[in-house]
């Protein structure tokens, strides 16, 4: 197994989540079915989200549905959240 590869996809699930949050379209608050993700990725305006989002928004619209999809589902994997605590 290569720990590079698990850090990428973390990052890369880490990114997916802050635009989620920044979009308000985050899995915890909005289960939304992989297509309306994909149609929400390429047409919301999103004029007011600050040029890092906006990069972010950019990004994940212009992966494959394959990558993306992998991206998505590993975001609603309840096991991945599993060794967080809140205090």
């Amino acid at each position: 197994m290569n720990p590079m590869r698990n850090d990428e996809n973390e990052h890369l699930i880490d990114d997916l989540e802050t635009l989620l949050i920044a979009l308000h379209m985050h899995p915890m608050f909005m289960r939304q079915p992989f297509a309306i993700l994909r149609i929400n990725l390429r047409d919301m305006k999103a004029d007011d989200l600050s040029p890092d989002i906006l990069a972010l928004k950019q990004r994940f619209a212009d992966m494959s549905d394959e990558q993306l999809y992998a991206a998505w589902g590993a975001l609603h994997n309840p096991f991945r959240l599993e060794d967080r605590v809140l205090n």
